[in-house]
Order: C-alpha cells, then structure tokens, then sequence
C-alpha cells in the first residue's frame, strides 16, 4: 500500500489522541485520494471527512465506537422527531392558513 502515508506526529497530536480511543488505530494520509484515513489491524476503519486533522478528527473517532452506539442512535432518534415534529407543526400551519383564506 504504496499511497498510504503513516502519520505519526501532526501537529495538534492526532494520531497519538487517537491511540488514546483505540490502541489499535493508525492514522494515514492517502495519497491517491488526498484524504485521512483510520485504520485498524490493517482495515480501513474510518475515512476523515474533513481536509485537516483537528479535533473533529478525535471527536468523530470517538462517536463512533461500538460502546457509543446507543448514544449515537440516540440522537438520530431524537434528530427524526425533531423533524417529524417540525413538518407536522408546517403541515397545520398550512392547513390553518388555507383555512383562513377560504373564510
């Protein structure tokens, strides 16, 4: 895997942080695609969304985990009422307001 840079040391320490969440990861640099990328005992666990590594590096690394899960399912739940809620309450306000135009 000739296009896969090691990184070990960065600037704002995100490799070692990442060590931190799992000791199996390792962080690399793609070259073919120009992206970060997270591995594990060799298999490609994450691809870093984002162009720099900062702290949304370590924070997505950590939100991902299995013992997260529950949390992470959480908050698409509460995500998908928030937003059946919202269109239900743009659905009344349309039909209030066709109403009104009616009368």
């Amino acid at each position: 895997m000739d296009w896969l840079e090691k990184i070990d040391g960065d600037l704002f320490d995100i490799a070692h942080r990442l060590k931190e969440i799992d000791g199996r990861y390792e962080l690399y640099r793609n070259r073919k695609s120009g992206r970060f990328e997270i591995y594990a005992n060799g298999a490609l666990q994450i691809a870093v969304p984002y162009a720099r590594l900062d702290a949304r590096t370590v924070e997505l690394a950590a939100s991902t985990r299995a013992e997260y899960a529950h949390k992470l399912l959480a908050r698409i739940e509460d995500d998908n009422a928030r937003l059946r809620r919202d269109a239900e309450k743009a659905a009344r306000e349309k039909i209030m307001e066709k109403a009104e135009n009616a009368l």
